[in-house]
């Protein structure tokens, strides 16, 4: 009889197999000219079992955006004693090109990867619906942290430090994708997003000083 750890294996294979395919569609044809029904038939699985794993196409590009946020809240709540919110928060932005990367920037070093991550960056910038769909989650990001924040500082301080985060968090998506559109090398990508999360955050840190 499987096992509940194997069921759950198994499951989380389906889901990264299926986001996978579609993502390669998407690069290869752009987000708005694939639908479900394509991506289905090219993971050899049924529209309903795309949206077992996957509430909505958006979701499909965008599957790591949940391990993305569980990263950030794990950097604020469990952070060393005497480390600051916005130290946290400035390593875990500036130490790694993805914030559940823990191989730090060593993966734009690699050709391959380097291309098949600018790829990635290109198919979301020629999407009109993708770029929609950072404003939602953004939105999503700034409710959560403004929870977490509240229970360490008064709420309407937690309120504008929360929107300010995610404000630089975008201000970082926007330079780490045009470096890498700009085909910039990887030292050169790593460089600009290090400085500008430097001057972000410490600046930042000024306006909240904790």
């Amino acid at each position: 009889m499987e096992t509940s750890g194997l069921r759950e294996a198994n499951k989380a294979r389906t889901r990264q197999a299926i986001s996978d395919i579609a993502t390669r569609l998407f690069i290869e044809r752009g987000f708005e000219n694939v639908t479900v029904a394509e991506i289905a038939e090219a993971a050899h699985v049924s529209v309903k079992t795309v949206f077992n794993y996957f509430s909505t196409k958006e979701e499909l590009f965008y599957d790591r955006m949940d391990d993305i946020l569980a990263i950030i809240v794990a950097a604020v709540r469990d952070r060393p004693p005497g480390t600051t919110v916005l130290e946290s928060l400035h390593v875990l932005f500036t130490e790694r090109h993805v914030p559940f990367d823990d191989t730090g920037w060593r993966r734009l070093r690699d050709p391959d990867r380097y291309a098949a991550i600018r790829s990635f960056v290109a198919a979301e910038h020629a999407s009109p619906t993708l770029r929609a769909r950072r404003l939602v989650i953004a939105e999503n990001w700034t409710r959560r942290l403004e929870e977490l924040l509240a229970d360490e500082m008064d709420a309407r301080a937690a309120k504008v430090l929360a929107a300010l985060v995610v404000g630089l968090l975008a201000l970082r998506e926007r330079e780490l994708s045009a470096a890498l559109l700009e085909n910039a090398s990887a030292r050169t990508v790593e460089r600009r997003v290090r400085s500008l999360m430097d001057e972000g955050f410490a600046r930042l840190s000024q306006a909240f000083p904790q």
